[in-house]
């Protein structure tokens, strides 16, 4: 098992929601999910969820102050297992301008989807679900 600290912004616009589609490596398994990623070392939680987003989707973001969750959760990525410390984020885009992306290979596409979507797109992992829905948990974050 591979421990692993990372962080993640769920960005929010007109009640729609930015995600990033993967494919994972050994399975060739396609899903949708919030940008993040590892961080780094000398980074916050905040500077890695604000770069894995500008990395992931080329959109510049603010966080939402007090939105900030933690969760653990197990995930299979290209046949190891993963013990995943996930700090999460509510976001707002800073700018209309996206730069272009050139991340990972396993990183296909991003794409904005209704928040109301989110059952459907998140389906392949509980875990992550239930981290945006408990992000999502306010009106506030549905009005963006």
């Amino acid at each position: 098992m591979i421990l692993r600290y990372r962080s993640s912004a769920l960005t929010i616009k007109n009640s729609l929601m930015l995600l990033v589609e993967h494919e994972d490596p050994s399975t060739k398994v396609r899903f949708w999910s919030v940008p993040g990623g590892g961080i780094e070392r000398g980074e916050s939680e905040e500077q890695a969820a604000v770069r894995e987003t500008l990395e992931e989707t080329g959109y510049q973001i603010n966080l939402i102050s007090g939105s900030k969750i933690q969760t653990r959760y197990l995930f299979n990525w290209n046949n190891e297992d993963y013990d995943c410390h996930t700090t999460w984020f509510l976001a707002e885009t800073k700018d209309i301008e996206v730069q272009p992306v050139n991340d990972e290979i396993y990183l296909l596409r991003h794409c904005w989807f209704p928040v109301n979507d989110r059952g459907y797109l998140l389906q392949h992992h509980a875990a992550i679900l239930n981290s945006v829905n408990t992000l999502l948990g306010g009106s506030r974050a549905l009005m963006m």
